[in-house]
C-alpha cells in the first residue's frame, strides 16, 4: 500500500491533469496548500475526494465558462459579494449541465459549504448561501439538498417574488455572460436588499448626527430634522434668515475648522515636520482603495480563514485573554466606583478611625461612594499588514485584535481594527501610469495602496469577529506605507464624537514601498512618517501609541515600546492601554 503523502501526490497530479483538460487551458496554474493557493490540501481519506474534485471543477469551469475581458459590474461591499455569488454560481451550474461527473462533484463542493453556513447563528448572514442555493435550484431543478433548504426559509420567499420574466431570462443567459450579468445586477438591485444593509450599518452614526443637529440647532422645524441628514445642517446654527451666500462661507468655515486633517490633502498642507525643505507628494491616487475585509474574499473563504485563526489561538489566547480580563476588571472598577472623603455622614472612613477614638467628636471623618464620570472612549488598532509580518506575527496580532476589541467592547470602549497594505508587489497601476506618462523624476508616493477596515468602530464584534482570519491570508500582505495609512487612521479617528480617542499602530519595520523608494530618495517615506507622527504628537488631541514587533520604533514614536516575540504583543498593548486609562 502506497504511503498517504505519495496518494495525496498521486491524487494532486491526477485531479491537476483533468482540470487542466477540463478547462481547456493547459497552462492553468494550479496549487494546492497553503491559504493562498488554489486548491487545499488533497483529502487524506477517499470520502472527502469528490468535495475536493468539486472545488478543482469549480476553477476549470471559471476558465472555461468566464470571459475574463468583460468587466465586473462595479458598486457597494454588498453588491460585489452578491453578484460574485451569481456568477461564479453560473459557471459551475454550466459545467454540471454538460458535464454529469462535474455535477456529482459540484454538488458534494456545495454541500460541504452549507456545512460552514450552518454554524452561523443569524439567519440574515445565510444570504450569499441563499443566493447560491435559489440559483442552483432555479436552474437544476432535479438536484436535492436537504442542507441547503435550511437558507432558503428566511430568503427564498424575496427571491421567488421577484419578476417572472427577470428569473427566466437568467435561466436563459447562462451561456452570455455580459447579458447574465446585467439581468443579475437588476435581480440584485430589485431585492433592494444593499439599501437596508447600509441602512442597518449606518444606524449609528445617523444617531449621533441627529443628536449633534438637535443640541447645535435652534428654532429649526422637527421636519426640516428629519429630512435634512447632512453635515452642512450643523453649520446653520439656527439662523434661517441667513443668506445662502452668507450660509455658505459659514459652513466652509466651520468644515474647515472641523475638517482640517480629515483628507489626506488638508492634512498634509497642515504638518510641521522636524525636517525642513521636504514636501511630500503622491503620484496618482486614482488606484488606491479602502476597503471592508469582508468583500476581499468570499464568506466561505472568511468562514474558513477564521476557523484557521481559532485554530491556532492555542496557548496565545489562554495567555492574552487572562490579560484582558485584568484590563476589563480594571476599566469596570474605574467607570463604577470612586469615593468622596471629608464628609460629615456616609461610610466610616477606615483611614481616621484611630482619631475617633481619640476624640469622637472629631468632624469629617466619613466618606461616600460615588459613580465615576468615565470618558466616552474610542480605541483604533492600526496592523501593519504587510508581507514582513506574515506568520507568527500577524497570527499574534490578529488574536490580540480579536480578544481586546470584544474586552473593550464588554466595558463600552468602541474599537476598529484596521490593517495597511498595497494592492500589489513593486507599483501596480501607479507604476504603470508613470511608465506611460514617460517616467518623471521623483513621482512622488508610487504605489496602489490598500487600507482594509477588519472591524470598524459601529460594528458589533459578533458581527466583525469574521473578518480578523483575513489577517492570515497569505496573498493579502504585500508593502507597507505607514505615513499615509497613519493619516487615514487618525482622520477615521478625528472624526468620532467621544471624549477620548487612542490610536494603536503595530508594526516590525520602517516604511517599505520598492516602487516608491527606486524612483525618490531612500529616506522619502521615512521622513513623510516622522512628519505625521510629529504633527498628531503636537498638534492631535489623539493619543498616539505604538508597539514595534522585533523592530525599535520608538525612534519614531515618543510613547512607544519595543517588544522581541510576538508571543509578548498582547502583554504589550494591554499595559499600554492600562496605563492611558489611568491618566484620569
Amino acid at each position: 500500500m502506497a504511503p498517504k503523502n505519495s496518494q495525496q501526490e498521486t491524487i494532486k497530479e491526477v485531479v491537476s491533469a483533468a482540470t487542466r483538460a477540463i478547462s481547456g487551458n493547459p497552462e492553468i496554474e494550479i496549487n494546492s496548500g497553503g491559504m493562498g493557493s488554489s486548491l487545499p490540501n488533497p483529502p487524506k481519506s477517499l470520502e472527502e475526494l469528490s468535495v475536493y474534485r468539486g472545488k478543482a471543477d469549480a476553477l476549470a469551469c471559471a476558465e472555461k465558462y468566464r470571459d475574463k475581458t468583460i468587466r465586473e459590474k462595479i458598486g457597494s461591499g454588498k453588491f460585489n459579494s452578491l453578484m460574485k455569488v451569481m456568477e461564479d454560481t453560473r459557471v459551475e451550474i454550466l459545467g454540471s449541465l454538460n458535464y454529469p461527473g462535474i455535477a456529482t462533484n459540484i454538488s458534494s463542493k456545495f454541500n460541504d459549504k452549507c456545512k460552514l453556513y450552518e454554524s452561523l447563528e443569524d439567519q440574515e448572514d445565510y444570504l450569499e448561501i441563499a443566493l447560491e442555493t435559489w440559483l442552483r435550484k432555479l436552474s437544476l431543478p432535479d438536484e436535492t439538498s436537504s442542507k441547503s433548504n435550511l437558507f432558503l426559509k428566511f430568503w427564498g420567499n424575496l427571491f421567488d417574488s421577484q419578476d417572472e420574466g427577470l428569473k427566466k431570462e437568467l435561466i436563459d443567459n447562462l451561456k452570455d455572460q455580459s447579458k447574465f450579468q446585467e439581468i443579475a445586477e437588476n435581480f440584485i438591485k430589485n431585492l433592494n436588499i444593499e439599501e437596508e444593509d447600509e441602512s442597518e450599518d449606518n444606524d449609528l452614526e445617523d444617531e449621533t448626527e441627529q443628536e449633534e443637529e438637535s443640541a447645535t440647532e435652534t428654532g429649526e422645524d422637527e421636519e426640516s430634522q428629519e429630512s435634512e441628514s447632512s453635515p452642512e445642517q450643523d453649520n446653520q446654527e439656527g439662523d434661517e434668515e441667513t443668506d445662502t451666500e452668507a450660509g455658505e462661507a459659514d459652513e466652509d468655515t466651520i468644515v474647515d475648522e472641523n475638517e482640517e486633517i480629515m483628507t489626506n490633502q488638508s492634512w498634509l498642507e497642515s504638518l510641521v515636520g522636524q525636517t525642513s525643505n521636504f514636501t511630500y507628494k503622491v503620484y496618482t491616487r486614482s488606484f488606491d482603495e479602502e476597503i471592508k475585509a469582508e468583500e476581499l474574499c468570499s464568506p466561505e473563504e472568511l468562514q474558513r480563514l477564521r476557523k484557521h485563526l481559532d485554530q491556532l489561538m492555542g496557548p496565545s489566547k489562554t495567555t492574552i485573554s487572562k490579560l484582558a480580563h485584568r484590563l476589563q476588571r480594571f476599566l469596570m472598577a474605574q467607570q463604577n466606583r470612586s469615593w468622596e472623603f471629608n464628609k460629615e455622614e456616609g461610610m466610616l472612613d477606615s483611614a481616621r478611625l484611630h482619631k475617633i477614638i481619640t476624640d469622637p467628636l472629631t468632624p469629617l471623618t466619613y466618606k461616600i461612594e460615588k459613580d465615576t464620570e468615565f470618558r466616552d472612549t474610542s480605541v483604533s488598532i492600526l496592523v501593519d499588514s504587510s508581507g514582513s509580518m506574515r506568520g507568527r506575527s500577524m497570527t499574534v496580532a490578529a488574536i490580540c485584535a480579536d480578544i481586546i476589541s470584544t474586552t473593550l467592547e464588554r466595558c463600552n470602549v468602541k474599537t476598529e481594527v484596521l490593517g495597511f497594505t498595497t494592492k500589489q508587489w513593486k507599483g501596480g497601476e501607479s507604476r504603470k501610469m508613470w511608465m506611460e506618462d514617460g517616467k518623471p523624476e521623483n513621482p512622488g508616493r508610487l504605489n496602489d495602496i490598500r487600507h482594509i477596515i477588519f472591524k470598524s468602530a459601529d460594528t458589533p464584534w459578533r458581527r466583525g469577529q469574521k473578518n480578523f482570519g483575513l489577517m492570515l491570508r497569505e496573498g493579502l500582505l504585500k508593502e507597507n506605507v505607514d505615513g499615509e495609512a497613519l493619516i487615514w487612521a487618525h482622520d477615521r479617528l478625528a472624526r468620532r464624537s467621544e471624549q477620548r480617542k487612542i490610536l494603536m499602530v503595530i508594526s516590525d519595520g520602517a516604511p517599505v514601498d520598492d516602487s516608491t523608494l527606486s524612483t525618490n530618495p531612500t529616506n522619502f517615506l521615512d521622513l513623510h512618517l516622522r512628519q505625521v507622527i510629529h504633527s498628531i504628537e503636537t498638534k492631535s488631541d489623539i493619543n498616539l501609541i505604538a508597539i514595534g514587533i522585533g523592530h525599535d520604533v520608538t525612534r519614531y514614536y515618543k510613547n512607544a515600546v519595543t517588544i522581541h516575540r510576538a508571543e509578548e504583543l498582547g502583554g504589550a498593548m494591554l499595559e499600554q492601554l492600562t496605563d492611558l486609562f489611568k491618566v484620569d
